[in-house]
């Protein structure tokens, strides 16, 4: 797509959405998605009616760990043969580069940007501007390592135990535990409000007074 100079979308088999109803758009789509028919057919909608020429694009690239901008440079256009197989829905873009997506300046933005939709729009694109034109972008891919894909080795025959486990003794049992007597607690205490200047038990106080200081 980066040197087709294009953005696009899959979704082969429904045809030019400019002459289709939403129905009929949702009618076509045959994908195992997870995703609602309704919210299939409005990502398809939103690249083909949202996006504008001089829009900036952010792309995710997770798997590398990237993010890629370009500029959408071209209208919406459902060509009979697409110049990308299997990319049936494209707009022509001019594409900037790439950032690594673990930059500092970018960390308060991914909440957004990873959301799992195909268009979302960026909430701040005077930021994201300034920000692509402060940084010297890289135009080609980054050189990294070919991935390696590890297999365990099958276990061999003679690493597998033959022998029969010996079976366990019986575990004797644990004696019973003696109930936890609650430790009493010691009446709760309060100063007399009066002239006393004695603490006293909750219980025998009235209005703040001691049975002293009541005159009792």
């Amino acid at each position: 797509m980066r040197h087709a100079g294009l953005i696009g979308l899959r979704y082969e088999e429904v045809g030019d959405v400019r002459g289709m109803t939403t129905q009929q758009i949702e009618q076509a789509i045959t994908s195992s998605d997870t995703e609602t028919l309704a919210q299939l057919r409005s990502r398809l909608m939103r690249f083909a009616f949202d996006l504008h020429v001089g829009d900036l694009v952010v792309t995710p690239n997770n798997l590398d760990r990237e993010l890629w901008f370009s500029i959408v440079t071209g209208p919406y256009e459902r060509p009979q043969e697409p110049p990308v197989p299997h990319y049936a829905h494209v707009r022509t873009a001019d594409w900037l580069g790439w950032v690594d997506r673990d930059s500092s300046w970018l960390r308060h933005k991914l909440t957004y940007i990873d959301t799992p939709a195909a268009v979302v729009e960026l909430r701040d694109p005077d930021w994201w501007f300034q920000q692509i034109g402060l940084i010297d972008l890289p135009r080609d891919r980054p050189v990294r390592p070919p991935r390696r894909v590890e297999t365990p080795a099958p276990r061999s025959p003679s690493s597998r135990a033959t022998a029969p486990r010996a079976p366990r003794a019986p575990r004797a049992p644990r004696p019973p535990v003696a109930p936890r007597v609650p430790a009493s607690k010691e009446p709760e205490r309060v100063l007399c409000a009066g002239m006393c200047g004695l603490q006293w038990r909750t219980a025998v106080l009235v209005d703040g007074l001691c049975p002293d200081c009541r005159g009792e």
